[in-house]
């Protein structure tokens, strides 16, 4: 299985979100690895901090995570939508980001028609004005909406330095939840 995140803004978590399944996909014993097309290489340098794993060339995964730059322009966004199973496109619940999320969606669409394009709605925070219009918000989008979304935690971010251990037990319950909203995709 191969999932893209794919995003045309910056800065929406396409980064983080590729950490965390690759993180909470290694805890069910699961082969698997990150694709950093990203040229700021975030995700490479997360991996090596904590022993994630980076595609190697020719080694076969159970999952294979592709972390993409945040353009719909650039050659290996492409090359992640065309090889993807499952993409997903983050999105905070700021109506900019909702907007850029469907001109991505669109984008996805066009390119691979056989994968499952999911929005993903990151850093939501419980009883704010945002988070509770998302629904309204996503009801227009161009793709279905993933069944569960991540919340705005610091330990998250925290990730990045020190994998699943920097995570805290509320975080990684959220997480295992979200991880199987993603790779039942697949099955469904």
């Amino acid at each position: 299985m191969q999932i893209a995140l794919v995003q045309k803004k910056g800065g929406s978590g396409k980064t983080t979100l590729c950490i965390l399944l690759h993180e909470t996909i290694r805890q069910t014993g699961q082969r698997v690895a990150v694709r950093d097309y990203d040229a700021q290489g975030s995700a490479t340098k997360a991996l090596s901090r904590f022993g994630g794993t980076a595609e190697v060339p020719g080694e076969k995964y159970d999952v294979l995570l592709i972390d993409t730059p945040p353009s719909l322009t650039m050659t290996a966004t492409a090359a992640a939508v065309s090889a993807a199973d499952i993409i997903l496109i983050p999105t905070s619940p700021s109506p900019a980001d909702i907007w850029e999320a469907a001109e991505s969606a669109i984008f996805v669409q066009n390119k691979n028609k056989r994968a499952m394009v999911r929005i993903a709605l990151n850093r939501t925070r419980t009883g704010t004005l945002l988070t509770d219009a998302a629904p309204e918000s996503l009801k227009a989008m161009p793709a279905g909406i993933l069944t569960a979304s991540i919340a705005d935690r610091q330990s998250y971010q925290h990730a990045l330095l020190g994998g699943w251990s920097a995570l805290d037990s509320k975080a990684k319950i959220e997480l295992y939840q979200f991880t199987v909203a993603v790779t039942s995709l697949q099955r469904g």
